[in-house]
């Protein structure tokens, strides 16, 4: 629902009072926290008195003048029995719970992983070892069902608990709560406010920033004051916004009066709205409406979308936590957390890992320096391995389980860490650490035997480590070794009970010693007596390493070159999309016609480059050098006409800030001959091989690799969404094989007995309009409404400066109606689960444009010898081919335009029989040939015709 129809239906004031509302978590099936009072609330009449009974227990209160009504049931003991909870409300309705539980509760939160349900894991394992015997534990999983995020904290919302289905639940919980259930025999429950791609930020409350004292939280922090309108610096934030948005129009004003390139607004909102996950948002609308049922503590398990932040992740678990407690008002509440898995390590046993100091390692490190957290907890996932949504999760809730059974339910002989590093001491050529939480001695286990999710007579399916007697060389590959020189070298080791020997010939004058830093993954590594994995660490002159700490970038390694690639300006500006989609290695270019290559000389987002920037240019007997301005956009260079040849050419293209190399792009054998482009909305990639009759010509293809085929927004430079040039999605030339842009190529090649590339865009049955760009809608009458549709994104255009004045009112009215109702009611006004808010892009609809964005786009300027267009069902199915000749007259125009001007145009016709209603292009500026087809998949025509080029 669009938003500027949202505000219309809203009114002010509180929502209309339900007789009777309980709380979110207060539902049939639930679980009670035992031995605590519990509190019990949700809303009614103002005024009007509210009685819950339960257990044996009958308390009263009335409710507010908000409606709401809170009161708390006295302790109550474990019980296994199914009761009924009543609430009824004196003169009105009456409620009853039914098959209501007591035992313990336990939120648990984090993003996929923790989302990931338990049929899809290695739980699922234990799940089925449990039903065959017959068992069934009373473990229940409450989620809300009817909200995720929002700006502001939210109480109304409704969920569900599950009963029995366990294989629905979260797998890393039920692990959890199945080995609490097992250890203490009361039943378990679970609240799971967990989502997939969520930052931890999503999951703190602004209590949570508030106190927080280093940078980045007080910037998070700053944010989040501009969300309040009651605040001075919402309005000194959203006031410059709107000031902005119109100083944008007024100098579009100009710069069109001027015949200058039109801007567009900038869309970047203050405040935390970066999107609907932004910090807090998703705590707002998944996790408040669960506050305050009483609980024992929480879990958490989360990372992936944390990867890049590196040692931040510390203070950023310190916001959580403090800000669920302040909530709760359980200022001891106990957070027990999972350090992050392995997403990238090999299985196997022979893997070298030496140190490194990347974003993912000093993640971990901040986890595991929060344990200075009282009352917390950190449960190592690092001998586990995965993709992003790694399959063995029993180890990650088990081992959270074992915190909570020795601090929480007094379970004083379990031991819930595994070594950590304690001290080392360097004694003649030999460094001896000593570990924590080693008692009884150190071993070696791995986890790669029975790592599998089918279990076997070998292989357990959990991931259960398994120890290795003779395995202290195996292990050797993880720990590392440095001296004053600051390199690391590979070492050797002996365990001495709670004790690791280390000792290397190539080290002198022992400073450092690394273990695992890299992760383990299902590879040996060093545990406890419990087979509990010990944590990786770096330890330099006593000091743990961090990036800030080491002065080598990067880390100096024995035998490991680095890589310059890898750092500095070159690692920088990788992602910059120098050159556009048609100029890379093997290119074929038109011959008898300028050759325009241009690309991108900003990075990703619009960022500027800083500095004396230049790019140096050479190519075909031009050589250039451009100096890059503030504004510029794109660079461009223009290369005079060159003859075909069969003679291969360099493309050379340098990025240059102040002196230093940013990107060194080198484009090698290229070749200048005859290029066609091929748009086939119906090639399918799988279409049986065609009859190649080799031309003797070189002939090479481009074709779309990448899995998008369309974009509602334009894609310049390249047709893949990754810009990296080697990116396995990224367009290529090839030489031909056997499909239709080889067929093509060797026709046309043999015909012109010139080098030939053919670039074959294939969509995805897309309509004409999908294949035109903006200015081409408008000369077909049937497009003008897709025209004006997508114009109110045209910086320039009068409709595009309606738009956003549209977009400024909708703002305000959001922050003038929609939030002060908000706030006041702790209800979402308009009953949208997820956060929407006004956007620029509200009222387009229209899908025009969007295959023209990818497929076409970043081919644009380009000269071609010819164009082949391919029609397909789509572009007749709505009106059998009346508008077909108008809309694909105006496309073919615009596209002989941006390819050069010269370009033959050849199409396919779809016959009356394929659409009854077709009519002929008329008015091609150009030379065109139609080809008449009855059936859309047969692609002789084209075969035949271009075996008749010239």
């Amino acid at each position: 629902m669009k938003l500027h129809l949202i505000f219309s239906t809203l009114l002010m004031g509180a929502l209309p009072a339900l007789a009777l509302e309980l709380g979110a978590p207060f539902a049939d099936h639930a679980i009670l926290q035992r031995q605590v009072p519990v509190p019990v609330w949700g809303w009614s009449m103002p005024g009007s008195e509210v009685t819950v009974e339960f257990g044996g227990q009958k308390q009263s209160t009335k409710a507010a003048e908000n409606g709401k009504w809170m009161l708390s049931l006295s302790a109550l003991e474990a019980s296994a029995e199914p009761r009924e909870m009543k609430i009824t409300e004196k003169g009105g309705e009456s409620l009853a719970l039914k098959d209501v539980l007591v035992g313990e509760v336990w939120m648990a939160s984090g993003q996929s992983n923790m989302q990931l349900v338990a049929g899809q894991t290695s739980v699922g394992t234990l799940i089925k070892q449990f039903t065959a015997k017959g068992e069934k534990p009373l473990i229940r999983e409450f989620k809300i069902s009817s909200l995720f995020a929002a700006p502001h904290p939210i109480e109304h919302a409704t969920g569900a608990w599950k009963v029995d289905n366990y294989n629905d639940y979260s797998a890393i919980a039920f692990a959890f709560a199945l080995k609490v259930y097992q250890e203490i025999g009361v039943p378990v429950g679970i609240l799971n406010c967990s989502f997939s791609q969520t930052r931890i930020e999503a999951w703190t409350p602004r209590e949570g920033f508030a106190a927080g004292t280093e940078p980045y939280t007080k910037s998070i922090q700053a944010k989040l004051l501009e969300s309040d309108p009651s605040t001075p610096e919402h309005k000194k934030a959203w006031d410059g916004f709107y000031q902005s948005l119109e100083d944008t129009l007024r100098t579009n004003a100009e710069l069109v009066a001027a015949g200058k390139q039109p801007l567009e607004v900038s869309t970047k909102l203050p405040a935390n709205f970066d999107d609907n996950r932004d910090a807090s948002w998703m705590f707002n609308g998944h996790l408040s409406p669960v506050i305050p049922y009483a609980i024992r503590g929480a879990i958490w398990n989360q990372g992936y979308a944390n990867m890049q932040d590196g040692i931040q992740y510390y203070q950023n678990l310190h916001s959580l936590i403090r800000g669920w407690r302040l909530k709760w008002n359980q200022p001891n509440l106990p957070v027990y957390f999972n350090q992050f898995y392995c997403p990238d390590t090999p299985a196997g046993f022979d893997h070298p890992n030496p140190p490194i100091i990347k974003d993912v390692t000093e993640m971990r490190l901040g986890t595991y320096l929060a344990r200075d957290i009282p009352y917390t907890g950190m449960a190592s996932q690092i001998d586990i391995a995965g993709a992003v949504h790694y399959s063995q999760k029993a180890l990650s809730g088990q081992r959270l389980a074992l915190h909570a059974l020795k601090n929480q339910y007094g379970k004083k002989d379990v031991v819930a860490d595994g070594p950590m590093f304690k001290s080392y001491n360097v004694e003649d050529d030999k460094l001896t650490v000593e570990f924590e939480h080693a008692e009884g001695g150190l071993v070696v286990a791995e986890t790669f035997t029975n790592f599998n999710i089918k279990p076997s007579a070998t292989c357990d399916g959990l991931a259960t480590p398994k120890i290795m007697p003779d395995g202290a060389a195996k292990v050797s590959t993880h720990f590392w070794l440095a001296g004053e020189d600051r390199i690391w070298h590979p070492a050797t080791i002996r365990i001495d009970g709670s004790k690791v020997i280390v000792s290397s010939p190539a080290v002198k004058n022992l400073l450092g010693v690394s273990y695992g830093i890299r992760g383990i993954g299902f590879q040996p590594g060093l545990y406890n007596q419990a087979l509990v994995p010990a944590t990786p660490f770096m330890i330099y002159d006593q000091k743990i390493v961090t990036r800030d700490s080491w002065p080598d970038k990067p880390m100096k390694v024995e035998g490991v070159e680095i890589d310059p690639n890898s750092t500095g300006l070159v690692y920088d500006y990788r992602r910059l999309p120098i050159l556009r989609t048609p100029f890379r290695d093997n290119a074929i270019l038109q011959a008898d016609a300028p050759i325009i290559v241009s690309g991108s000389c900003r990075l990703e987002f619009g960022t500027e480059v800083e500095g004396d920037t230049k790019i140096e240019f050479s190519f075909g007997g031009v050589e250039k050098s451009i100096p890059i301005t503030k504004d510029m956009r794109e660079w461009s260079v223009t290369v005079p006409a060159l003859p075909a040849s069969k003679e291969p050419m360099t493309l050379h293209v340098k990025l240059l800030i102040d002196g230093k190399t940013a990107i060194d792009r080198v484009c090698n054998n290229i070749l200048i001959g005859d290029v066609w482009y091929v748009a086939s909305p119906m090639f399918d990639k799988k279409q049986p091989p065609f009859a190649i009759e080799k031309s003797g010509q070189t002939v090479r293809t481009m074709t779309r690799k990448s899995k998008r085929a369309s974009s509602s927004s334009p894609a310049r430079y390249m047709v893949s969404t990754s810009t990296e040039p080697n990116s396995e999605y990224a367009c290529t030339w090839d030489d031909a094989s056997d499909d239709l842009a080889s067929a093509i190529g060797h026709r046309l090649a043999k015909q012109s007995g010139r080098p030939t590339g053919v670039v074959l865009m294939t969509g995805k049955e897309a309509s004409l309009s999908s294949w035109m760009k903006l200015e081409q809608l408008k000369d077909a009458p049937s497009l003008v409404a897709d025209y004006e549709n997508l114009a109110q994104m045209q910086p320039g255009h009068r409709l595009y400066d309606a738009n956003v004045r549209r977009y400024i009112g909708e703002w305000k009215k959001y922050w003038g109606e929609f939030i002060p109702q908000m706030i006041a009611t702790h209800a979402v006004p308009n009953g949208e689960p997820w956060g929407a808010y006004p956007n620029l892009a509200a009222n387009v609809t229209s899908k025009a444009t969007e295959t023209h964005n990818v497929c076409v786009y970043s081919f644009i300027p380009n000269h071609f010898k010819g164009i082949i267009f391919l029609s397909a069902p789509e572009m007749v199915k709505d009106d059998q081919g009346k508008n077909f000749g108008p809309e694909l007259t105006a496309l073919a125009n615009g596209w002989i335009r941006d390819f050069g001007g010269k370009a033959k145009f050849i199409y396919t016709l779809p016959s009356a029989k394929l659409a009854p209603a077709i009519t002929a292009p008329q008015g091609i500026q150009g030379e065109s040939q139609a080809l008449e087809i009855s059936d859309w998949k047969d692609f002789s025509p084209i075969l035949k015709a271009v075996e008749a080029q010239k």
